[in-house]
């Protein structure tokens, strides 16, 4: 469109625009008047009332929602070219024409607030006379938006230097008296919303102004002039929303609490003054203006609740973008004496959004630092605390700044913003799912009333609905039983959740605990007694219900035929009765109804079976009728009980001839005419009664359905609720099962060696038998009998706890595993060409193995970008060919052909339960999805801690394992170990040379040297050391390594021998090379890696303490002023608000974006990293203007 008219040059179509903003009309009071007495006399309409006064709203709206679309997702052409059209010889300014016309509209709104004024209340016809000039003032607020973002600072100065300062003040007085006004009457709320979301859009219009201006801008200061001159104004807007904003703290105070215990939601007028008055926040002038705000009910009591909820939240919508207006201009102007006056009437609002209020720095697309504000939701501040992010935060840092070059250090902060989110979202997913379930919770009289109902439900449905209960009780039994285990881990793990203990342990005294333990005891006594008696009466009540009551056989009997195949699914009759294409649409356009109802409505050609018709009719207790070579299945009462269709009465042996069938046709077609035109006649009666059988019938069908799929909810909420619980309690459970390692290695402790022929008091404790120097030996515990079983019941508990932890790990931390995996294979298909240009290496296990997943229709499942395979495919498609890229993707080309042929092909077969459900799966993407899983570390070092628990109960020494489960707990222990494997590559080569020098003294040794290593002591046998070559070199492995001296301790002394010389060279050049130098060198690699691993911590701690991780600039220069460097990472460079940032990036919707969004959005998806200021900040670039002071 804007070629269309740079080529044309007509400046017709915006003198168009500026006259139709000239004609739009605006609300006029005379002829509101006018109309009003009109009313009076009985000689207007009262329904043209609205329509006469600005009766052209909706097409004013129209032609301010067309010119915000012209300038949509920042389109600066545009918005220049609305401005001023280059290369014509008139210019209209279209930009001046919009604030001319809202200008005329707040004039308007003022004159009818001045009219309603005096009155107390607002009546119909000037709300709804209000509301319209809201919505038209609205819409030109999102114009003037549209207008100036990106920012387009030639816009930002035409409105700048125009009368849209008059516009601003005018709608502020508006918002100021309209406020107070509307708020004292519930029958205005509505008004006072759109009056709230009018402020809101205007307040982000003032924010679009000062995207991109500098500091001491002339913007700034004209707004400041503007807030100067309706001073009086602001501050009751100001007022009013402090007022509001401290409703919430209010009613949650525990002073509060106190006016209604039982948490019902209603106080008194008088308790609500009262409390107001403890809160000491309120003044008397706020305690007498919330008093006439609120509304009593029928009982005169206050419903606190809704009123907090009618006005906190439109309160905190709108009025933090106030405070981030008043933040950005406080810091863009900040020795202003007349906006510091503002900051401190706003002090309380500034205080309460502080927490909420994210703000950063980056390098704009003018390469100009400029800063960003943007909300950070409770959730988010609330996950970046929880255990696993703030070890991802650790573990992170540690590798950058040891790792990572400054080149790459945004690449990598980039890739952990995306996992930490990624994780932080998944950690609020699992904790909000109970929170949800919690929630639901709160409303107890509705759930209460839904009580009541089921109950007289209940009772009405009587004794026919006796078997089903019997059923549904037995099955909420089995429920409970079954699920009782999972719930008794749950209820443990939370009592022994280090907090709680923490807790009892302060509370605790000494008799108390003994008071506790007989009382634990005598409950477990009781317990164990009741789960032996309840599964005998299970049992027994079994037995009498199956053998003696006749139970199964009465209900037998009254189960009706619908009841009992209801919800079984339609067979596939295409092979049976030759169903042709038609009736098979049918059919699947009838999926809800029940079989039978589907084969009345459906005339079947049943050739199959014509030879013997009568034995079907007979056998299923189905009605036939020949029509023109078919046979059509009649109706049939649905409601037979089961003993009337198994009657043996009913059935007879019948065998028919085919010349018995031939007559009977014969007959049938004669008699048939006589009845045809009976059967006209009834034809359109009996349409009404099916049509009244099939509905009923169908309601049969869906209540199983909808039985079943709400039994199968509860089953699945439940499902997700304890795998939430245990994935919550990831790391408490990894600390219980270290406890419980801990207590079973102290009894195994107390285990001794027993002979074979201990007394039998013993042989009951006898846990392992060994032949040990030729006798029968065994491990016995202690001396008395309850240790054994503590023992076991640790072990059982061990195991279940490591169970546990394993399905806490899937669910805390393999969904990021996936994620990062997606990630990394999404990046190098698509920046890097993976698979397209260039291929995996042979080598490359981990790029071999990710072929597999490319191709499937699952990936990506948890990366969110899941368009990277049509990013690829317009990435490479037309170099390397489409067809090629979308067969190594998996894309279907018909995916997006929505035609019926198209879909036709693509309808599924019929097919068993068991293929569709396997069809269901993406098999191929599940197994690449294990491989990932059954390689991470992590996983690796559970399974092997489950697999060592397990066999702990075939010997229980295999617990003394977990117990180095304490240096992964522990970051000391964790660096010592790393000390070891963090030059794992030298230190393995090391002792491979090492083996190798061992070697070659093993062959001189054993060729020259033999007769010196004779072991056998005076009077025994010789021992030769010596004589193989496998012996030797396991002596000199064994014994000459460990040797202080080398080999030369360990063998005979070479004195007065012939080899003596030889003997000294060899002794001291093994003792050299082997002890001093090879030695030397293992323990020097393991020592210098720990010095290494506490020098890179040391050097994290010092660079987080003395540089700034986003700009990389010094503590010295900001500590010029006091605690520079703490406000400066704090405030500005804040780590954490840059990850906030992206989150709300990604969850936001594009077309939303802001300017500075739209550019850091669009920088982030090319993944160019130049908005980050590195080596430059907001305070440096303007550091002559922030410490010169303005008179």
């Amino acid at each position: 469109m804007l070629d269309y008219l740079r080529e044309k040059r007509d400046v017709g179509f915006f003198h168009s625009l500026a006259g139709l903003m000239q004609s739009c009309s605006v609300l006029d009071l005379n002829a509101f008047e006018r109309q009003i007495k009109a009313e009076a006399l009985a000689v207007a309409d009262e329904d043209n009332t609205g329509d006469k006064v600005m009766a052209d709203g909706q097409l004013t709206c129209d032609l301010f929602r067309f010119l915000q679309l012209l300038c949509e997702g920042h389109n600066a052409d545009l918005q220049n070219y609305l401005r001023t059209q280059t290369g014509n010889n008139t210019t209209v300014n279209i930009i001046i024409s919009t604030v001319d016309y809202l200008l005329r509209v707040q004039e308007s709104i003022s004159d009818f607030y001045w009219y309603y004024s005096g009155k107390d209340v607002i009546d119909d016809h000037g709300q709804r006379n209000f509301s319209k000039a809201i919505r038209v003032a609205k819409q030109v607020f999102n114009t003037l938006t549209e207008y100036i973002q990106g920012p387009c600072t030639g816009n930002q100065q035409s409105l700048a230097h125009s009368r849209l300062w008059d516009a601003v003040v005018g709608f502020l007085h508006v918002f100021a008296h309209m406020q107070m006004k509307l708020s004292q009457d519930s029958s205005q709320i509505e008004l006072l919303k759109e009056l709230m979301d009018l402020l809101k859009d205007m307040v982000v219009m003032l924010l679009s102004l000062l995207e991109g201006n500098v500091v001491n801008g002339t913007i700034g200061k004209q707004m400041v002039d503007m807030l100067v001159e309706s001073s009086s104004n602001v501050e009751m807007i100001l007022k009013f929303f402090d007022m509001f904003l401290k409703l919430k703290d209010l009613v949650s105070s525990d002073s509060f609490k106190e006016y209604d215990p039982d948490g019902h939601g209603l106080i008194s007028k008088k308790d609500f003054q009262r409390a107001m008055e403890g809160y000491k926040r309120y003044t008397l002038s706020e305690r007498e203006f919330l008093l006439s705000c609120v509304e009593m009910n029928e009982n005169k009591l206050l419903d606190y609740q809704a009123f907090v909820s009618r006005f906190h939240e439109p309160a905190k919508d709108i009025g933090f973008n106030v405070a981030v207006l008043l933040t950005n201009l406080s810091e863009h102007m900040p020795h202003d004496t007349r906006l510091q006056n503002f900051l401190e009437v706003a002090e309380s609002v500034l205080r309460y959004f502080q927490p909420h209020l994210g703000r950063i720095e980056i390098m704009g697309s003018g390469k100009r630092i400029e800063r960003v504000y943007f909300e950070i939701s409770e959730s988010s501040r609330m996950q970046w605390e929880k255990p696993q992010v703030k070890e991802s935060k650790r573990q992170f840092i540690f590798d950058m700044v040891n790792e990572g070059g400054e080149k790459e250090k945004m690449e990598l902060f980039v890739n952990f913003c995306e996992d930490t989110i990624f994780e932080m979202q998944l950690a609020a997913q699992i904790s909000g799912f109970d929170h949800g379930e919690e929630a639901k919770g709160i409303e107890k009289n509705g759930m209460a009333e839904r009580k009541e109902k089921d109950r007289n439900v209940c009772d009405e449905k009587g004794d026919a609905e006796k078997p089903r209960g019997l059923f549904s009780s037995f099955s909420s039994k089995m429920k409970y039983i079954l699920l009782a285990p999972l719930y008794g881990l749950m209820m443990i793990l939370s009592l022994l959740s280090i907090k709680n203990l923490r807790k009892q342990m302060k509370k605790t005294t000494l008799r108390g605990l003994f008071l506790a333990i007989f009382f634990f005891f005598q409950k477990v006594l009781k317990g164990i007694g009741r789960i032996i008696l309840g599964i005998i009466c299970f049992f027994l009540n079994l037995l009498y219900l199956v053998f003696l009551s006749g139970w199964i056989i009465e209900v037998a009997k009254e189960a009706k035929f619908s009841e009992v195949f209801g919800c079984l699914q339609d067979p596939t009759l295409d092979e049976v009765t030759g169903l042709n294409e038609g009736v098979t649409e049918v059919l699947g356009q009838t999926h809800t109804l029940s079989s039978q109802d589907v084969l009345r409505a459906v005339g079947l050609n049943l050739s199959a079976v014509s030879r013997n018709p009568q034995l079907l009719t007979d056998i299923f207790g189905l009605q036939l009728r020949k029509e023109g070579g078919q046979y059509t299945l009649l109706t049939r009462e649905s409601n037979e009980s089961l003993s009337d269709l198994v009657n043996p009465s009913k059935f007879q042996q019948v065998v028919v001839s085919e010349e018995d069938l031939e007559e009977q046709e014969k007959q049938s077609e004669t008699e048939k005419a006589e009845r045809e035109e009976d059967e006209k006649k009834d034809k359109r009666k009996e349409q009404r009664p099916r049509r009244r059988i099939r509905k009923a019938s169908s309601h049969k069908a869906v209540e199983p359905d909808v039985q079943e799929s709400a039994a199968w909810r509860r089953i699945c909420s439940q499902n997700m609720k304890l795998l939430n619980y245990f994935a919550r309690n990831f790391y408490n459970m990894r600390v219980l099962a270290l406890c419980v390692a801990f207590t079973i290695n102290f009894i195994l402790l107390f285990y001794k060696v027993s002979s074979s022929e201990a007394d039998g008091g013993t042989e009951e404790r006898v846990t392992d038998l060994r032949e040990l120097n030729g006798g029968a030996v065994c491990f016995v515990l202690g001396e008395s009998g309850y240790m054994e079983p503590v023992l076991r019941c640790l072990a059982v508990l061990h195991t279940l706890i490591a169970f546990c932890s394993i399905i806490g790990y899937y669910c805390l931390k393999v969904p990021l595993v996936i994620f990062k995996r997606e990630k990394e294979l999404a990046r190098k298909m698509e920046f890097d060409g993976l698979y397209v240009t260039k291929q995996p290496s042979e080598d490359d296990i981990k790029g071999q193995w990710d072929r597999l997943v490319i191709n499937t229709p699952s990936y990506p499942s948890n990366y969110w970008d899941k368009f990277v395979k049509r990013k690829v495919m317009a990435k490479y498609g037309e170099l390397y060919g489409s067809s090629r890229i979308s067969k190594l993707l998996g894309l279907d080309k018909t995916a997006l052909d929505f035609s019926s042929e198209t879909q036709d092909r693509r309808r599924p077969a019929r097919d068993s339960l068991i293929n569709a459900l396997l069809s269901t799966i993406d098999m191929k993407y599940q197994v690449w999805k294990l491989g990932v899983v059954f390689t991470n570390n992590s996983f690796l070092y559970l399974a092997w801690y489950m697999l060592l628990s397990v066999l702990g109960h075939y010997n229980n020494f295999f617990f003394a394992a977990h117990l180095l489960d304490i240096a992964m707990g522990f970051k000391t222990l964790r660096t010592i170990l790393s000390s070891v494997t963090h030059n794992g590559k030298q230190l393995v080569l090391t002792v491979g040379l090492l083996a190798v020098v061992v070697y070659l003294y093993t062959v001189v040794a054993f060729n020259f040297f033999r007769k010196f290593y004779n072991k056998s002591e005076d009077g025994e046998s010789v021992d030769m050391k010596c004589d193989d070559m496998l012996t030797c070199y396991m002596f000199h492995m064994y014994v000459g390594v460990r040797a202080g001296g080398g080999i030369g301790d360990e063998i005979e002394d070479p004195a007065g021998d012939a080899f003596e010389f030889y003997r000294v060279i060899f002794d001291i050049t093994f003792f050299f090379f082997v002890i001093v130098i090879l030695l030397a060198i293992i323990q020097g690699l393991i020592i210098d890696a720990f010095g290494e691993l506490r020098d890179q911590q040391e050097q994290v701690k010092e660079d987080m303490e003395t540089k700034c991780f986003i700009c990389g600039i010094g503590s010295e220069y900001f500590d010029a002023v006091p605690h520079g460097f703490e406000s400066h990472t704090v405030q500005e460079h804040n780590l954490a608000n840059y990850l906030f940032f992206m989150m709300y990036l990604i969850n936001k919707d594009v077309t939303e974006h802001t300017g500075q969004e739209s550019y850091v959005w669009k920088m982030y998806q090319e993944r160019c990293w130049e908005f980050f200021p590195v080596g430059d900040c907001f305070r440096k670039q303007y550091e002559e203007q922030l410490s010169k002071e303005i008179p």
